[in-house]
């Protein structure tokens, strides 16, 4: 079996891809995508709640990261209580878009990205078949400092709805309120778009899948662009 949780859809392809290479009833799979180097609210509460408690003989998880993702594996080992057999990371284009110096990936960057995690899968895949205990993961430059000194103080400061608002481009179509994973986005009585109904674990769907572009995060997202769906960045046939 597979869970996954996919804010702006890089994950749930993979999940996708795996679902139909992996027939492993006895194995666990768990595939998101990397927070701040580290692993989303949501992914931990649904960890300390429910995965511990699933009697498998192989857990894996496949992670994916914009750029690097420092020890996410390693917080995720202690959630599971050292249950995790295999960990891999995969690289995706670009979604955080919150802070300075933060946008989404050039259109070529992007599908090299996606070229380059369509070619690994196989070998994730094969990995998985064969029970091989393994951690390939790409953890980039100062890994120790982003997981347990910046990953901290963005969770407490950034992971927050308080700087979602509209621009004047809204049209209340309202695809954000029923494509929010958490449900933390209600309508106002004259049908304006407000955040708070929950708790925001930072995924960003709402600013990806506004068809206006009208989802603004403070001033940090003002001219800043939104990651295009997989099959538009690469249009071949290994995504049939």
């Amino acid at each position: 079996m597979i869970y996954c949780f996919s804010g702006t859809g890089n994950s749930r392809f993979v999940a996708d891809w795996l679902r139909e290479q992996i027939d492993e009833q006895d194995a666990l799979g768990i595939v998101f995508p990397v927070y701040a180097w580290g692993i989303p609210k949501v992914v931990e509460e649904f960890i300390d709640k429910e995965a511990c408690k699933i009697d498998v003989n192989y857990i894996y998880a496949v992670m994916t990261c914009g750029d690097d993702m420092g020890y996410a594996d390693r917080i995720l080992q202690k959630r599971l209580k050292g249950r995790l057999d295999a960990a891999f990371s995969v690289p995706m284009p670009n979604t955080y878009v919150c802070l300075p110096g933060f946008d989404v990936d050039p259109d070529d960057v992007a599908e090299a990205k996606v070229r380059e995690t369509i070619a690994r899968l196989p070998e994730i895949a094969e990995a998985v078949k064969a029970r091989r205990h393994t951690t390939e993961v790409h953890r980039g430059s100062l890994p120790w400092l982003k997981t347990y000194i910046l990953r901290p103080l963005f969770n407490r400061f950034l992971v927050t709805d308080r700087y979602f608002g509209t621009t004047d481009a809204c049209n209340r179509c309202h695809r954000c309120v029923k494509q929010c994973p958490l449900h933390n986005i209600d309508t106002d009585h004259k049908g304006g778009i407000r955040w708070g109904r929950t708790s925001c674990t930072g995924c960003l769907r709402c600013y990806h899948q506004c068809p206006m572009h009208a989802i603004r995060f403070g001033r940090f997202t003002k001219g800043k662009g939104q990651k295009k769906p997989i099959k538009s960045i690469y249009k071949h046939d290994d995504l049939q």
